[in-house]
């Protein structure tokens, strides 16, 4: 990250200095005319210090009369002009020429040095001195790069060491500019060199990513990026392409023709999923590597989701959220996913295992010519593994690793080593062992617990039935026999792979309503470019010609007959073409009914034809026809589409299409018909609505005859020119059958489908939103193939590539309300929020990661055996999914109110009104619920008592209670308080981590102000906290608290402030397994000094003494009493200090020191810090 950030703002500023090139055939401002009196004798010219004349273009005359170089005038430097003979007082010079398009100084510095001098006698000589005074201030070095530039942003530079960590240096550059560098240049750029390695949340349509770093600049003739890019090429057949990059593009066009060329490294790797969706399952859905690995980053924004053909857009108001760390895919209750949803997802992502850095090169050139009827395009894009230039941390290859990918050509199995390291007894996690199996002995690993072990063992996931060991978690890997597991005990070395694509395009246009166009491609796609094995399939072409004219209107008799679109295009792969993003439409393999999914085979050859007639405005007629060959597959197809258009009698569309592929080789014939129409017709204010939908498809072997029919009808009823509300309600019934390959080959039934949909939402109404959604499904499945539990036979019935093969009972329920309301000029307003869906949870493990002291917030407790919060703590905790899925009905549900009476009345007129308006508070209330409740309507209508039961895997009730009393008397006012919070977590593999959580806590505070200068806050409060542990019981807690708090403010100046806290609380455990008795009192001072427009000085020290009165099993204080501390006295003490070095310069200095009960050092850490501000 270093070296990329010091090479972006290398390219940066030498951009700032030769992108004005782009811009200097424009002359402008920045002609200079120059006409000069001289007023003295001996007189010099001096070009003003920001100019850059150009020499060739100096114009200079004394006069009138036209002055030479070298004879009337010469350079006595670069920037001071002598004359021969000097010009006399009254002499009139006329001086032109062009400057450079920049107005950069001839220095800059990020300090500005200002000398003041005062004489002084020195005692001993006696001769007078000169002292100099430097002040110290800011000079923004980007003030003078262009009037309209905006700039913001830092520079950082720290320090901070501490009795328990060694010395760190800290730095930070944040820097952002946009607007005019120059007349014609325009700039935007984003430099940082903190490290912020933060995947942004893929829950908005827009992504906010910190860590971009880059420079963009636009001038009349050329634009370019260096830094972080996203390089995109579209609108072809073959090249089309999307890549998140690292490095410089460059894109240059002059009149009609442009060119551009990137080098960059890439960030990811581009892969594609396809696959049927799961009823009553709206997610997450695994995205997986090239490999099948699981263990991915997507990079974000990266992600391209189409459903059914139609793309989905991101977001929690839209389609779906992403959760990039772990490439995890749920769709919103806006889209309801269906064992009939055909899901396909484009994204690029970051490998476990990548071991090389990855270079991107392309290039592009094109424009039009022929007075514009000929548009040609040429652009060719390599990606490409260094292996001479390790990733990270890795180390180059070795020898034998050279060797071993020689040898392993383009298998990816081919290219591991054992993964097994022998460490020596005790010292790594695994042993070595044998087992004997259907006869057969194995040498296996057993995983033995951290320390137990001689083995330090690295797993690898190969997919599905293709490894011998399952993962139980992370890190802990169990045999199951060969060919059954997910993972085997080796370490894959990734194939060094080039990937090459060359693609040449024309388009001629010999009318504005006819085109023609043309398109080559070449890839060269080596898997392994260190083996020379398995290369004779690298190469391959592909072909594209498509002819096309839109609104044809021939007449007859000189009558016109309407419109006519016609398109024929023709598209041929070879076999061994390979491109590098998507070629193929979504929904392709549904389009062309192709029957191998399995095939690797690119190959294809296809003619289509599509024809629109529209005789009037309001009414098409459209014809498609299709032929494609690809590999052994033959498949043609043939549809029609009809839709009329006119309101004020009917909308309807009706579409039909039949596809017959052939495998001839296997004598395999597949036929499959489909139709769809809808029809409606506005009513009144209603919009009645006829929906169906039919599909039937035959398969056809020697031996059977297999396939599926299903007729889908629905009804849809909207709400149309309501003024207070919009919406609709739907309703389908599907009925599936299949030929029954068992008996006569007949269709027989197989489930049947009941959908209903219904929104509404309230609009127009003046303080007032709301709206409802739900959607109810029910897949009910006959008993036959309820009962169907063989793989292999279910296979027979249906193809996986099209159809659902987990034949079982499913209801899927979604609903989302949102209400908000206020009353009485807001004096009462209240939202109210509800949320139910039926996704799959991934069972949770708690992975502690050891990091540097000070860099993490949680420490390992010996004497409590487990990990507690540490501000100064050296673990990090990083939750993560298992893998192991449980489907679940997921609620979330939440309402706000808030009151203030006092809003009512500008000032109140009687004793009771203003009773109320010294009245105000708020009420929340939260329910949270992951359950695997079979009784759904209970957890629907919140049913509390059958929430964070066995069943649930995740629980929260959250309520929460204040009452302000005269909160607006700043002179006295109070607050009652109530907190209720009781939270079950039953999602982690590991017992001891599930537990149950309750506390609920009473205060009541008092705010009141003595004097100008002091005030006080008392506060008393009683809080239960309550934690189970069914597997742990030493965990167990019952504690009961009462404590009290009063707050001290001082301020008898208006530089000096005054703090003192002084807290008392009394607390008893009476849990079986951990009987415990305490009182603690705490006493915090605090001084501030603060110095007007210059800075703060703070300095606080804190005592706390913890007193045990019962402890009869003499265990050690948890961490949940007395505020986390130990039986004993603890201290802590800090001063902070910012002072204003300059308007733009903060000095920071903090130095805290902690002697805690129960350790015996006292921590002392330090840290300084000077931030610049531009």
């Amino acid at each position: 990250m270093p070296v990329k950030r010091l090479f972006i703002t290398f390219n940066f500023f030498i951009l700032l200095l030769v992108s004005p090139l782009a811009a200097q055939i424009y002359s402008g401002n920045w002609h200079v005319d120059s006409i000069i009196v001289v007023e003295k004798a001996g007189y010099e010219f001096n070009f003003p210090s920001r100019h850059r004349p150009k020499k060739p273009t100096l114009v200079i005359k004394k006069n009138k009369l036209p002055m030479q170089e070298l004879r009337d005038y010469d350079f006595k430097s670069e920037r001071t002009i002598v004359f021969f003979p000097p010009p006399t007082i009254s002499d009139t010079l006329e001086i032109s020429y062009q400057r450079e398009p920049f107005n950069l100084k001839s220095n800059y510095a990020l300090f500005r040095k200002d000398s003041l001098s005062t004489a002084i006698s020195d005692s001993i000589s006696g001769d007078s001195v000169k002292i100099k005074v430097v002040p110290v201030s800011l000079e923004n070095p980007f003030a003078d790069f262009g009037s309209g530039l905006q700039k913001s942003g830092s520079i950082m530079r720290g320090v901070s060491i501490g009795s328990n960590r060694d010395l760190t240096l800290n730095s930070g550059l944040n820097l952002e500019l946009s607007g005019q560098l120059t007349e014609n240049v325009e700039i935007v750029a984003a430099l940082t060199d903190e490290t912020t390695p933060i995947q942004p949340e893929g829950n908005t349509q827009s992504l906010e990513e910190v860590d971009r770093v880059f420079v963009q600049f636009k001038s009349p003739y050329i634009e370019g990026t260096v830094g972080d890019l996203n390089l995109e090429y579209k609108n072809t057949q073959f090249a089309d392409l999307t890549r998140k990059l690292q490095g410089i593009s460059l894109l240059g066009n002059y009149a009609d023709q442009y060119a551009g060329a990137t080098i960059a490294t890439t960030r990811g790797f581009f892969n594609r999923m396809v696959f049927i969706g799961q009823e009553g399952n709206q997610g997450p859905y695994q995205l997986n590597g090239k490999d099948g690995e699981r263990e991915i980053i997507v990079l974000a924004g990266t992600e391209r989701v189409w459903i059914n053909g139609q793309k989905m857009l991101r977001g929690e108001s839209n389609d779906y959220v992403i959760e990039y760390a772990n490439g995890q895919i749920t769709f919103t209750n806006n889209r309801l996913i269906t064992s009939e949803s055909r899901i396909e997802i484009d994204y690029e992502y970051f490998p476990a295992f990548q071991k090389y850095n990855r270079n991107a090169i392309s290039g592009i050139s094109g424009g039009k010519i022929f007075n514009s009827k000929l548009d040609y395009r040429i652009s060719f894009f390599q990606e490409a593994d260094n292996i001479d230039q390790a990733l990270g941390d890795e180390e180059n290859l070795t020898d034998t690793e050279k060797k071993i990918l020689k040898q392993a050509g383009d298998n990816i199995l081919k290219s591991s080593v054992p993964g097994e390291n022998f460490v020596g007894a005790g010292k790594g996690n695994y042993t070595k062992t044998d087992t004997i199996y259907i006869d057969s002995t194995y040498t296996i690993f057993k995983y033995a617990g951290t320390g137990k072990g001689d083995y330090f063992v690295s797993f690898t996931y190969l997919g599905s039935g293709r490894g011998a060991y399952t993962r139980d978690r992370i890190g802990q890997y169990r045999w199951i026999g060969p060919n059954r597991g997910d993972y085997s005990a080796i370490k894959l070395i990734p194939l060094p792979q080039k990937h090459q694509l060359l693609d040449f395009s024309l388009q001629y246009n010999p009318t504005q309503k006819t085109k023609i166009s043309t398109e080559y491609a070449l890839s060269n796609l080596d898997r392994n470019t260190l083996s020379g094995i398995q290369n004779s399939d690298n190469k391959g072409s592909a072909f594209f010609m498509d002819a096309r004219t839109d609104d044809w209107q021939p007449k007859i008799m000189g009558n016109n007959i309407g419109s006519f679109d016609f398109n024929i295009n023709t598209r041929h792969i070879a076999k061994n073409f390979q491109a590098v993003d998507r070629v193929n439409q979504p929904d392709y393999q549904r389009y062309w009914n192709v029957l191998q999914n399995d095939s690797v085979s690119n190959e294809e050859s296809s003619v289509q034809f599509n024809s629109v007639y529209k005789p009037v405005s309001d009414l098409s007629f459209g014809i498609n026809l299709g032929s494609l060959q690809k590999d052994k597959l033959d498949s043609r197809r043939w549809g029609g589409r009809m839709k009329f258009d006119r309101k004020n009698i009917f909308v309807s569309e009706l579409e039909y299409e039949s596809i017959q592929s052939e495998l001839a080789q296997d004598d395999i014939k597949n036929n499959w018909n489909r139709l769809n129409g809808k029809i409606h017709k506005d009513i009144w204010k209603i919009q009645p609505q006829l929906m169906y939908q039919y599909e039937n498809r035959q398969n056809k072997t020697p031996i059977y005859l297999s396939g599926f029919r299903f007729d889908d009808y629905g009804l849809r009823l909207g709400l149309i020119n309501w003024d207070y509300f919009s919406g609709y309600a739907q309703a389908n019934k599907r009925y599936d059958k299949v030929y029954d390959v068992q008996g006569d080959s007949r269709l027989v039934p197989q489930s049947e489908t009941n959908t209903q949909l219904f929104r509404i939402e309230l609009q127009n109404v003046n303080e007032t939103s709301a709206s409802l959604e739900i959607v109810h499904r029910n897949k009910d499945y006959t008993k036959r193939f309820e009962n169907i539990k063989i793989d292999t036979l279910k296979l027979l019935f249906a193809d996986a590539s099209v159809q659902d093969t987990v034949w079982q009972d499913r209801e899927t329920n979604l609903a989302e309300l949102r209400i908000s309301h206020s009353r009485w000029k807001k004096a009462v307003s209240a939202n109210l929020q509800y949320r139910i869906s039926t996704e799959q949870t991934a069972l949770r493990e708690k992975v502690y990661v050891e990091v540097e002291q000070g860099r993490g917030n949680l420490r390992f407790d010996e004497d409590l055996q487990e990990y507690v919060p540490d501000p100064d703590g050296n673990y990090v905790l990083f939750i993560l999914p298992s893998g192991q899925f449980e489907p679940v009905t997921k609620l979330e549900s939440a309402l706000r109110v808030n009151y203030d009476p006092s809003r009512i009345w500008r000032k109140a007129s009687s004793k009771w009104q203003s009773f109320l308006s010294n009245l105000s508070g708020s009420s929340y209330f939260r329910v949270e619920e992951e359950t695997k409740e079979s009784d759904l309507m209970s957890v629907y209508l919140l049913n509390l008592s059958k929430f964070q039961k066995d069943l649930t895997l995740r629980g929260s009730l959250v309520y929460d209670q204040d009452v302000y009393i005269m909160k607006s008397n700043r002179d006295l006012n109070f607050r009652l308080q109530y907190r209720y919070r009781d939270d079950l977590f039953n999602q982690f593999l590991d017992p001891g981590e599930n537990e149950d959580r309750l506390t609920i806590e009473r205060g009541f505070r008092t705010d009141w102000r003595l004097s100008s200068q002091i005030k006080t806050q008392s506060e008393i409060s009683q809080k239960l906290t309550k934690r189970d542990s069914k597997a742990n019981s030493s965990r167990n807690r019952n504690i009961d608290g009462l404590y009290l708090a009063e707050k001290i403010f001082y301020k008898p100046f208006s530089e000096w402030e005054f703090r003192l806290n002084l807290d008392y609380g009394k607390e008893n455990n009476t849990a079986q397994t951990y009987p415990l008795d305490l009182w603690f009192a705490v006493g915090k001072t605090e001084a501030n000094y603060i110095l007007p427009g210059k800075g703060r000085v703070t300095a606080d020290f804190e005592y706390q003494t913890v007193n045990v009165v019962s402890n009869p099993l003499r265990l050690t204080v948890p961490f949940e009493m007395a505020r986390g501390k130990k039986e004993g006295v603890s201290k802590k003490w800090q001063l902070r200090a910012e002072y204003t070095v300059s308007q733009n310069i903060l000095f920071t200095l903090l130095y805290t020191g902690r002697d805690d009960a129960g350790f015996t050092d006292i921590i002392h850490t330090g840290q300084a810090e000077v931030r610049a501000f531009f």
